[in-house]
């Protein structure tokens, strides 16, 4: 039967929309995102779409589009991320698949948006696109720096683990006291527990690269992803000199992991450091990792590989999608550096 795609109305389709996304995405709370996510984001409302087959029009897949708006090039950009794919599992064929695919192309094709990007996290995510000739701009990785090794041990060795677990922390320690000291000792890191303020926008103005492409990080933005969020609650530290903001780091937390959401600023040879030694000193006798996922490119690769994180696995690459002959198109060509990091990878 002849599959077809067409845009869901977020009002009248409401109720089939969240049906198949929880049938086929049912990891995820859909009906306590669905606002914040599909609504409330400062970018804009998400477009979707949904595949249908047969008649009366059965739906047998959908995804989404979410704004993004990013700095590209220096210059400021709306974007969009696909999100929440997802095809019935009677339907997994390339068929349905490229086609929805193909719908995310709509808004960049109509000059709605500069381009979209997936970040498919492995091979099979891939197929679509190789499907429709598209090839990776970039990779992204998870990098850790080990704190303890109680974890692993225990599930080893199990009560003969103290010992040992004992002499490998302290041996971690050793090998973290080692590493490059390029902290600054003019930046203050502290919490900040309220809202993002405006000197946060400000911040965001003022890193731009001519050769990057990174996401905006305005105020309303990072209250709206990490205030505003119903399903994660976020630490932030901020390092500051003299009072005057110069970066910050999100935190993610869980019982055995630690996960640097996002790392952004001026100076970051000395401000990543302060942070991440705050971070250290925080977690260190209660967290076995801390985590952070970096493109490849990024500026903080250097910087995380000289504090002994360790490359770890790929979990993503970024493809994108440019109305072809297009300025944004011409500039993607030409290699630019993804400036990424789970904050423009994640939903």
């Amino acid at each position: 039967m002849t599959i077809s795609v067409r845009p869901v109305h977020q009002v009248s389709d409401n109720q089939e929309f969240l049906t198949i996304l929880q049938a086929n995405l049912p990891s995820l709370p859909h009906d306590r995102r669905f606002q914040w996510l599909y609504c409330d984001n400062p970018d804009g409302p998400a477009f979707s779409w949904f595949a249908l087959q047969g008649a009366p029009q059965q739906i047998i897949g959908v995804t989404s589009l979410f704004p993004r708006s990013m700095w590209v090039g220096g210059k400021l950009k709306m974007c969009g991320q696909v999100g929440d794919f997802a095809v019935s599992a009677s339907h997994r064929s390339l068929g349905p698949a490229v086609l929805l695919q193909r719908a995310t192309f709509d808004p960049v094709n109509s000059g709605e948006l500069a381009f979209c990007y997936d970040c498919p996290p492995h091979q099979a995510g891939m197929s679509t696109f190789r499907r429709l000739g598209i090839q990776p701009n970039c990779k992204v990785h998870r990098y850790a720096l080990p704190l303890r090794v109680d974890s692993q041990l225990r599930k080893r060795l199990g009560a003969a683990s103290r010992v040992p677990a004992a002499a490998g922390n302290l041996l971690l320690r050793l090998q973290r006291l080692s590493a490059p000291k390029t902290k600054a000792k003019d930046i203050q890191v502290a919490d900040h527990p309220g809202a993002f303020g405006e000197e946060f926008s400000k911040l965001d103005e003022a890193v731009k690269g001519p050769n990057t492409i990174r996401g905006r990080r305005s105020a309303a933005l990072l209250n709206w992803r990490y205030r505003a969020n119903p399903l994660q609650q976020y630490e932030l530290l901020t390092a500051r000199r003299k009072g005057e903001l110069i970066a910050f780091a999100v935190l993610r937390t869980t019982n055995e992991v630690v996960t640097i959401v996002d790392l952004f600023g001026t100076e970051l040879h000395g401000a990543a450091f302060s942070l991440v030694a705050a971070i250290v000193e925080r977690f260190q006798k209660s967290h076995q990792t801390i985590d952070a996922y970096l493109s490849e490119g990024h500026e903080l690769v250097a910087h995380f590989l000289k504090m002994r994180f360790q490359l770890r696995s790929e979990v993503a690459q970024v493809v994108a999608y440019a109305k072809p002959q297009a300025a944004v198109s011409e500039f993607l060509q030409k290699g630019p550096i993804w400036s990424f990091s789970q904050t423009e990878v994640g939903a």
